[in-house]
């Protein structure tokens, strides 16, 4: 029971480390791609720059939501020193909802952000810019599952195994 819960957000951090690879490697080959195309080829293909930046948004929503996956976030721990393990637990899952609610909220107002990039092309490319604010969307989105899964997994007394990468010390294989 517990790997049948815990398989769909072990399958959806792989799709995400995944993801946040190829936005590097997007990132990347545009660059040496613009390098080269400078100063070898000349072929005047001008969207290298746009590619790079299309990348570079994915890589930063998808790695925040990857980030928060692994607890490799960066977090300000100043208080816990001083408050008893109870009080920082209970601050652990406040930070946990106010994150989640804020990421939901930002995916709510950012759908209309969408649908009115939809129709800004993004020069030389066959994009728009709704693809660049989709990657807010599916940042925030897949944050809040991380999220959501972490406190159940808490609630759950960390018997549903979908907190794992925290309480194991390591990245959890599927």
């Amino acid at each position: 029971m517990k790997r049948l819960v815990a398989w769909p957000v072990r399958a959806l951090a792989w799709l995400m480390r995944a993801a946040v690879v190829s936005a590097m490697l997007l990132v990347l080959l545009s660059t040496l791609g613009q390098v080269a195309d400078r100063h070898l080829v000349q072929s005047g293909f001008g969207a290298f720059d746009q590619y790079g930046t299309l990348g570079l948004v994915w890589l930063t929503f998808l790695g925040i939501a990857a980030a928060v996956r692994e607890r490799a976030n960066i977090r300000i721990d100043l208080l816990d020193h001083f408050l008893p393990p109870g009080a920082v637990r209970v601050k652990g899952v406040a930070l946990d909802v106010a994150m989640a609610a804020v990421a939901a909220l930002l995916v709510v107002v950012g759908w209309p952000l969408l649908e009115v990039g939809s129709f800004q092309v993004i020069m030389d490319t066959p994009f728009d810019y709704g693809e660049v604010y989709a990657a807010l969307l599916a940042g925030m989105a897949v944050l809040v599952v991380f999220v959501v899964a972490r406190l159940l997994d808490a609630a759950s007394g960390h018997r549903l195994g979908l907190d794992a990468a925290a309480h194991q010390g390591a990245h959890d294989p599927i």
